[in-house]
């Protein structure tokens, strides 16, 4: 499944994923069910069909007639007409909107005044690095490390930050000069899929002035090497080097800097992805190859064996390849009758071709709702919610679900266990719509939440999909999965994080901050779920897990202790309710305390000017019922 070179290099050459790279791969296609080609064991088992390899090549073969054809329509997207919004998913737009509003409020400004605080630092983490065959040998990339610091002797490395550095430096450059557009933003907001109509209309009378505040802006600034931020309005990055292994820090207001996180990511993963298809034995149409395989078998499998409309596409963030990337979406709606995807790369390079939602070719409607990001920064921006419990991710969901009229939640951020009983003693866990499983395991998460509508949204291979189904999610979504993930090799894993917020503080109505303002850092962290219970954990045994990221300025193993209480008491309460078989009422994690302060810090968003503005009826009646619901149950708290 490669494509032999002529030459190699060890200096990561970028762009060398391209359409004529997919363009040869699709032309090795095989065309007939003989024995001159193979599906790998890996992409059999990946895909769930381990045990029927006539169907996987029957869908290699569909894919393969499908694809010689439809190359030629597959729209053109040069990497130099790129845009900031490209490489994000379409939640970004949806929370940036809720930022914006958030960062208004709680700076005291008037509707039409783009805010400028908080400031929030997102970082990046390597967190596995990819293998590869170089000479028949497996091998290790490490053109993110340097040599020096590779602790690893294992497997030989290839490559080193020395020689890779400057040529990352520019690819980094590049995506920070791509700019935001008026038009494509409203495009994008116009290509909702359907689920999300009613998010978008409780959205709208903001639209006109977020897309103002951000068109014309470039994403970042990339700064020189020894430079630091500057700590005023621009969005900044930086590379630094962490523990022997280069870093991206980008930092920013939190509604512009947002859109930074996940380019961030498909930069890294195609700049790693050209590092090893420029040294290794298979080339980028060899990529493309092994890919188009994968996507075959997976997309298909899903298709044949999930209800209508269960599966999204989530995909973007770290896609190598994006005209691979455009492809997908282009066979989803020619040949598996659309899906809802949340890349809004697709959603502007399809729509601007006159293919919006639900017309072919692409039959694209966009999807997504909200981000860890929301509950991590709150946790660093409002320290008071949390003395006893982690109150401030509650904040950010109440605060969503006012301006976006969506109740969807992601509940893991500091333990899916906790997060529930967090709703069931402030009486809200009625009024969820959709929660949404992103780490830990399926059967525990359908134990927390028996009867509340589930999103399985963390699936890397199909026997996930399969379980999701049986323990009845009711939708699932997935990126890599669908191809972009080789699976012969180690693949590599990366994440970036919010990390910290910086907030200006207004003075108070007696003047007692000196000088007329006062800046206040946070530190932000997510515990996540754990596979299993996090009243099980043995610290001793298993320690800080290696992916929990935390600003190097952050006290790490105080803000983890802190976050693995959380979780305990959830999952601790959990697993005594399940073992004693009570289905009684849940003696309450929460004091009335903590519901008064979340009614106080949502009576401060609902009282601020900007809230005052007409358009915004809707949303403060929304909120003015929370803050009333949130005082209601507090009542009923033990003090």
């Amino acid at each position: 499944m490669s494509v032999a070179k002529k030459s190699r290099t060890s200096e990561p050459r970028f762009n060398l994923c391209d359409r004529a790279s997919l363009e040869a791969a699709i032309a090795a296609l095989p065309t007939a069910d003989d024995d001159t080609w193979s599906v790998l064991p890996t992409t059999l088992a990946g895909a769930g069909l381990q045990h029927d390899e006539p169907a996987a090549r029957a869908h290699v073969l569909a894919f393969s007639k499908w694809a010689k054809e439809a190359i030629g329509r597959l729209p053109l997207a040069p990497p130099a007409e790129f845009e900031a919004t490209d490489f994000n998913d379409y939640y970004k737009i949806v929370m940036s909107r809720v930022q914006y509003l958030y960062s208004q409020a709680s700076s005291g400004l008037p509707c039409g005044t783009a805010p400028t605080s908080p400031v929030v630092q997102f970082m990046t983490q390597l967190r596995r690095r990819p293998q590869f065959h170089l000479g028949g040998e497996l091998r290790t990339l490490g053109c993110f490390d340097v040599r020096s610091a590779w602790p690893v002797a294992e497997l030989p490395l290839v490559g080193d930050l020395d020689t890779s550095l400057a040529t990352f430096r520019e690819a980094l450059r590049r995506v920070g000069a791509r700019k935001f557009s008026r038009a494509t933003l409203e495009l994008l907001v116009r290509s909702r899929g359907a689920p999300s109509a009613t998010m978008e209309e409780a959205l709208q009378p903001v639209c006109d002035e977020w897309i103002g505040a951000l068109d014309g802006l470039c994403l970042f600034t990339l700064l020189d090497e020894d430079a630091d931020f500057s700590g005023g309005e621009a969005v900044e990055a930086k590379t630094v080097v962490q523990d022997g292994v280069v870093v991206v820090l980008v930092q920013g207001p939190w509604f512009r800097c947002t859109f930074c996180e996940t380019p961030l990511l498909q930069v890294m993963a195609q700049f790693m992805t050209e590092a090893m298809t420029s040294t290794g034995d298979a080339d980028a149409a060899g990529w493309c190859r092994e890919a188009c395989f994968n996507f075959a078998c997976c997309a298909h499998h899903v298709h044949a064996t999930t209800p209508r409309g269960w599966a999204s596409f989530f995909s973007g963030r770290r896609s190598p390849h994006p005209d691979f990337h455009l492809l997908q979406h282009l066979y989803f709606g020619e040949a598996l009758g659309g899906i809802t995807s949340s890349s809004l790369f697709a959603g502007r390079v399809f729509g601007s071709v006159g293919h919006g939602p639900g017309s072919p070719p692409s039959r694209l409607g966009l999807t997504g709702t909200l981000a860890h990001e929301g509950p991590m920064a709150c946790f660093a921006l409002h320290p008071e919610l949390d003395a006893h419990m982690p109150v401030s991710s509650i904040f950010w969901h109440l605060l969503f679900w006012s301006l976006t009229s969506n109740h969807t939640v992601l509940p893991d951020a500091f333990g899916t266990g906790t997060f529930q009983s967090m709703l069931v003693d402030l009486q809200l866990l009625e009024r969820v719509h959709m929660v949404r499983q992103d780490s830990g395991l399926l059967e525990r998460f359908a134990q927390i939440f028996p009867t509340t509508p589930k999103f399985a949204s963390e699936i890397e291979k199909y026997a996930e999909v399969a379980k999701a189904v049986a323990l009845g999610f009711n939708h699932g979504g997935a990126g890599g999965f669908f191809g972009e993930k080789r699976r012969a090799c180690t693949e590599f894993s990366l994440a970036a994080k919010l990390v910290k917020t910086i907030r200006t503080v207004r003075p108070a109505a007696d003047g007692a901050i000196a000088g007329g303002r006062s800046v206040v850092v946070g530190y932000a962290g997510k515990l996540g779920d754990a596979d299993g219970s996090w009243a099980d954990y043995d610290v001793a045994k298993e320690g800080m897990p290696a992916k929990f990221i935390a600003s190097v300025e952050a006290p790490r193993q105080q803000l983890w202790d802190r976050m693995l209480a959380y979780g305990r008491k959830g999952d601790a309460l959990h697993d005594r309710m399940l073992a004693s078989g009570d289905a009684g009422p849940k003696p309450p994690l929460l004091l009335r305390r903590d519901a008064l302060a979340l009614a106080s810090a949502l009576s401060q968003v609902l009282a601020s000017p900007s809230m005052s503005d007409p358009r915004y009826a809707a949303m403060k009646e929304r909120l003015a019922g929370f803050v009333q619901a949130v005082e209601a149950a507090g009542a009923a708290l033990p003090e």
